[in-house]
């Protein structure tokens, strides 16, 4: 018999730049030196019996990362956050963990959306805007490109560049904030479509509408995941 935990986690600092599978691989490590029994899972192979969230691209943050895990010992919640906590590196924080029945849905079913905080940053001052207009600017921006039909880009993959539309993906982009030097926005993406999608390709495209202005990417953060379906 196992319990079965989902567990919300953060992931920033140096472990932004290590890849999924290299994350995987360090967690891991960590229940072990927390001496938190796993449960395996079945086969030749066997390896501890967790299920990752979505991956993160290198060099994003994520504020609310998810993943379930089968452990072969009823803990607490307090008990499993301040274990894996303590032996934690630097970069990775345990935020929530919570008991869930094996009859829910796993995590590639019941996560629809990943909302994204991106921050876009000017070469220099906006060109020929008041301070007062990059808003309404910003909304026209977001406006045509959302009106689009199809947002086609090539996309890098194993087997070579091909052609992706990435209009499904885009669930919502709306304005946080305009300053002198910046924006922020957040970026809705549907990852049930498909799977998941970089947000770097659907910002960069974005940012291409803004012809008179020199806008680049500063940062990207994973807030969360919403919009659960059951």
């Amino acid at each position: 018999m196992s319990w079965l935990y989902r567990v919300k986690y953060k992931k920033d600092g140096p472990l932004k730049f290590i890849s999924h599978l290299d994350f995987n691989s360090l967690f891991c490590r960590t229940l072990r030196r927390a001496k938190i029994e796993v449960e395996l899972t079945q086969g030749f192979n066997t390896r501890f019996k967790i299920s990752f969230g979505p991956a993160l691209p290198l060099g994003i943050a994520g504020w609310q990362e998810i993943l379930d895990i089968h452990l072969l010992n009823e803990l607490s919640n307090e008990q499993i956050k301040e274990k894996i906590n303590r032996f934690a590196p630097v970069g990775l924080k345990i935020k929530e963990v919570e008991p869930i029945s094996e009859k829910e849905n796993g995590l590639s079913k019941s996560l629809k959306w990943a909302n994204y905080l991106i921050q876009l940053r000017f070469d220099g001052k906006m060109n020929k805007i008041a301070k007062e207009e990059i808003y309404s600017y910003l909304e026209r921006n977001i406006n045509h490109f959302l009106n689009q039909k199809n947002i086609l880009v090539e996309k890098h993959t194993k087997k070579g560049l091909r052609e992706v539309d990435l209009r499904p993906y885009i669930e919502k982009i709306e304005t946080l904030c305009c300053q002198d030097k910046g924006i922020a926005i957040r970026l809705i993406v549907d990852i049930q479509y498909k799977g998941s999608i970089n947000p770097n390709l659907i910002t960069n495209e974005f940012i291409k509408k803004f012809e008179e202005q020199k806008i680049y990417i500063s940062e990207i953060i994973r807030e969360q995941f919403i919009g659960t379906v059951s």
